[in-house]
């Protein structure tokens, strides 16, 4: 008769996690965004982003004009709601972009 053990089973769990991780995508939202003057302003958009919930990182750039958003993975983007955010720090959404990134 076999006997489990516990400690072999928990070092092989830890082994296939990070194999589970290898090659997985998360959704990345670029949108392009007009009104941002100053580094006040790309801040403060960055913040307005970040309250939402499946946003990992939200960082906006004066020199193009835009924010590009990670979201946490195995989520789905919500471009409705991004522009709102937008609209709601004080600035114009244009165009959204959505592509994926591979995690690392």
């Amino acid at each position: 008769m076999k006997t489990f053990r516990p400690g072999l089973a928990a070092m092989l769990l830890a082994l296939a996690v990070p194999l589970l991780a290898f090659g997985a995508e998360r959704q990345v939202v670029d949108i392009a965004v007009r009104g941002m003057t100053c580094p006040f302003c790309a801040y403060g958009l960055e913040k307005n982003l970040g309250k939402a919930g499946e946003v990992e990182q939200a960082s906006a750039s004066l020199k193009s004009q835009n924010v590009h958003i990670v979201l946490k993975p195995g989520t789905q983007p919500n471009i409705v709601r991004y522009k709102q955010l937008i609209n709601d720090a004080g600035f114009t959404p244009g165009e959204a972009h959505v592509s994926t990134e591979e995690i690392e």
